[in-house]
């Protein structure tokens, strides 16, 4: 069986070390504006760019979903915003209406207030 091999041998690239590297140096040339263009397209700023539209897409897919649940969403309606965050920071509520209202209050009032606190 090892008289019928064939020699391959002459098929052996590296057998001429110059004309082997000088392929090598050819195709690497050629290859060079390819492999330039897909490193350019590769850059993170490329692909933001490339990724704009779908982007843009997935934006307006939540503005109208944002949107349809806030027209269905029914919000409490307060009387007065400002009670709940005086009351929370404890402030009477005499002075709060007051600034609301842009109005001073009365002594007589703010007696009253604070002396309920006490």
């Amino acid at each position: 069986m090892d008289e019928d091999r064939v020699d391959l041998s002459s098929l052996d690239p590296t057998q001429d070390r110059g004309k082997f590297e000088a392929a090598i140096a050819s195709i690497q040339a050629a290859a060079a504006p390819g492999l330039m263009s897909r490193r350019e397209r590769n850059s993170p700023l490329a692909q933001l760019v490339q990724l704009r539209r779908p982007m843009l897409a997935a934006a307006s897919v939540a503005v109208i979903v944002s949107a349809a649940v806030l027209m269905r969403v029914q919000i409490p309606e307060t009387t007065n915003a400002t009670d709940g965050i005086a009351e929370a920071l404890g402030v009477p509520s005499v002075l709060a209406l007051g600034v609301q209202n842009e109005r001073v209050p009365t002594f007589s009032e703010l007696f009253t207030a604070f002396e309920g606190n006490q």
